[in-house]
């Protein structure tokens, strides 16, 4: 499906940034920017993947899957 969260990998990159946040409570903006900052492994993570997650949404007809 065009806009299946299975093949979003976005989602996992903001749930990463939020849990960074959260679990440092940064007082300044400064800290916030520097928790913010992703590197290429970061994305690699989430989009190296990605012919395993089409594969599973086939296999699923669409349906849901693990990612």
């Amino acid at each position: 499906p065009a806009n299946s969260p299975d093949l979003n990998p976005i989602e996992n990159v903001w749930r990463l940034l939020k849990g960074r946040i959260q679990r440092r409570f940064p007082t300044t903006e400064e800290e916030v920017r520097r928790y913010e900052k992703l590197e290429p492994e970061d994305f690699e993570k989430y989009t190296g993947n990605m012919r395993e997650r089409c594969l599973a949404v086939i296999n699923a007809d669409g349906g849901p899957t693990k990612y």
